[in-house]
């Protein structure tokens, strides 16, 4: 055997380190405590939590917050998470722009910035990346009236990513970035990056439509469309982490003469119905469907016959994509986020209507809560999750 194989002794370390982390994880969820409460909760002696909630107090983690007096005797003090000592930055990164937050660890906004891409002379994908960096460069160095230190970076961004590497971004014309090392190295931060589908079911199923649900898609559209899930509180990433990319569907048996690299079938299908309406003036900004479904849809409002057709045509093919998802995952609800926020009553009912008698158990069909904010908003959660491993009492 292997030194390498020989099981580890937890040290008295660890076990404190674990203790803490009980104590904290239990506050963030249920606090103001007494250390009774504590106590009764963890199971943890009297001594370890007096010796650790004291240590966490000076230490700015955990803080006094006023006496319980529920209980006969002298009254005992209450402690609370202390949310705002620490902070994250969340990225959330499109085709044109990249938005960044700085959040507390109770995933209160402390400041919001955009950055647009400057396209102008330069490599769209180097352009792309020069506007993260320099995004995040000002999220670390320079937001205003941020006192917290920042301990972890999130950054959300379409196309496959898998392990911190974006293996394949058409949107961003992104292959084998690896950009949580390219972050990681600038900043000296842990770095999370996730797919944007992903961090968007994610923050509807903490703070959105999907809150409560056991099981849930986020179907976005934007540059292209693309499904996150979310089963018991986990994201399901699949092989590589390229589970949900419904953009590649096959639409008929006719899909097995040609292949599919840059785009999928069903995305490419999409695509064609919105085709009249995308603006070609601004090739690395306006080629997003997303924007292309708002104007088709402003023009049947305005009584376009071509883009009544249109709509029709396009809500089939995305009927196909909600009913393919539904028959294999059979999630409770669908979210339908991204550019679909705009016509998202409109949306349901088109869905709805072509679901019902056509699938087993049709999913709840719901408009985003968190609309352009849930991608941005998942992936602090996502960041804050991590970061609460990595720096309670560091």
């Amino acid at each position: 055997m292997n030194a390498s194989d020989v099981p580890r002794t937890a040290t008295t370390r660890d076990v404190t380190e674990i203790n803490r982390t009980a104590i904290l994880d239990l506050l963030r969820a249920a606090g103001p405590l007494s250390r009774r409460d504590i106590r009764e909760r963890t199971g943890l002696g009297s001594a370890t939590v007096e010796r650790l909630t004291q240590a966490m107090i000076e230490g700015g983690h955990v803080e006094v917050a006023g006496l319980d007096r529920s209980s006969p005797g002298r009254p005992s003090s209450l402690l609370r998470y202390v949310s705002s000592h620490r902070a994250i930055a969340a990225v959330d990164v499109t085709e044109a722009n990249a938005r960044g937050r700085i959040v507390d660890l109770a995933g209160i906004v402390l400041y919001e910035s955009n950055r647009p891409f400057h396209f102008e002379g330069a490599d769209p994908a180097t352009a792309r990346l020069d506007g993260v960096l320099d995004l995040v460069d000002h999220l670390i160095r320079e937001a205003p009236g941020v006192q917290a230190p920042i301990v972890g970076i999130g950054i959300a961004l379409p196309g496959i990513t898998d392990d911190g590497q974006v293996t394949k971004a058409s949107e961003l014309e992104w292959r084998d970035v690896p950009i949580a090392d390219i972050l990681r190295e600038r900043t000296g931060l842990p770095v999370l990056a996730e797919n944007d589908a992903n961090a968007s079911v994610y923050g509807e199923y903490l703070r959105g439509a999907a809150r409560g649900e056991q099981s849930a898609i986020a179907l976005v559209l934007g540059t292209g469309i693309g499904a996150g899930i979310a089963s018991e509180g986990r994201i399901h990433r699949g092989f590589r982490s390229a589970a949900g990319e419904v953009g590649y569907l096959l639409t008929s048996t006719a899909s097995f003469s040609r292949y599919f690299t840059e785009h999928g079938d069903a995305e490419n299908a999409i695509a064609n119905e919105l085709a009249p309406w995308v603006d070609r003036t601004r090739p690395h900004v306006d080629r997003r469907i997303g924007p292309a479904f708002r104007r088709m849809m402003a023009a049947v409002e305005s009584g376009d016959e071509q883009a009544s057709l249109a709509r029709d045509d396009f809500f089939d093919h995305i009927a196909l994509v909600c009913a393919a998802i539904s028959v294999v995952l059979a999630p409770s609800v669908i979210v339908l986020a991204g550019a679909f926020a705009q016509y998202s009553d409109l949306s349901v009912e088109q869905l709805s209507r072509r679901l019902v008698g056509r699938i087993p158990s049709p999913p709840r069909l719901a408009a985003s809560t968190l609309r352009f904010d849930a991608a941005i908003t998942g992936i602090g959660e996502l960041a804050i999750e991590r970061a609460r491993e990595t720096t309670y009492l560091v």
